[in-house]
């Protein structure tokens, strides 16, 4: 049982390096720059985009935050400075697939520091759908953000997407031993929050294990971090 875990763990690490090196810039530090007591969305933006490793799809992500919420043809930006909030759509004409970009923070506790949330999604439609998060601290005194381990209690294995009682016996087995071929289809998808502070969270693929069948997830802020939760 263990190795089977351990198996799946190495599966997914070499799933989300692939999808991270084409899909965001990993910078482990950000200098941020803002006017005033405190950064806001844009600024944080704007910041990481400004840094060396950024991508294209980054740079013109923080370029239509900047210009505020709006619509064009295909695309979908959100500015939301009261909630600490942005992200940009941009739509597939031929297949419907959508390419995500979202980016928000939290207030810690200690009133000192944030964490910053960049999460960046593709939405497949009838395909899998694939996400991939990162997280920085914020220090206010040095304007900086470093890049830190998702500040989750526990991360998401396929066998906790099942629900005793109303799983099958037959899906709960095959979720203690998912292959490799089949885990990019168990994966989290994660979706930040513009209004609130939890983090949603679903399957990849709800093919894998039918709704009925399913424990749903929320990511709940607890100040410092979040704390995996069960809900209904």
């Amino acid at each position: 049982m263990i190795m089977k875990k351990k198996f799946f763990r190495i599966a997914m690490t070499i799933a989300m390096l692939v999808v991270a090196q084409g899909a965001m810039a990993q910078p482990d530090l950000v200098k941020v720059t803002f006017s005033g007591t405190a950064p806001n969305i844009k600024d944080f933006a704007q910041s990481y985009a400004r840094n060396e490793e950024a991508d294209d799809f980054f740079i013109q992500f923080a370029n239509e935050v900047k210009a505020g919420s709006h619509k064009f043809v295909n695309t979908e930006t959100v500015c939301d400075i009261p909630n600490g909030f942005a992200s940009y759509d941009l739509e597939s004409g031929e297949d419907g697939s959508l390419e995500r970009i979202e980016m928000c923070y939290w207030n810690c506790a200690n009133k000192k520091e944030k964490i910053v949330g960049i999460n960046r999604l593709n939405l497949q439609g009838e395909s899998i759908d694939e996400s991939y998060v990162i997280f920085y601290r914020y220090n206010n005194a040095k304007r900086e953000m470093r890049r830190i381990n998702p500040p989750f209690s526990k991360e998401i294995d396929p066998i906790d997407w099942t629900k005793p009682g109303r799983t099958s016996k037959e899906r709960i087995e095959y979720a203690r031993s998912v292959g490799n071929e089949d885990a990019n289809g168990w994966a989290p998808i994660y979706t930040l929050p513009r209004v609130g502070k939890n983090i949603n969270v679903r399957i990849a693929d709800g093919e894998q294990l039918p709704l009925a069948e399913r424990q749903n997830y929320i990511y709940e802020w607890n100040g410092n971090g979040f704390t995996l939760k069960k809900i209904d």
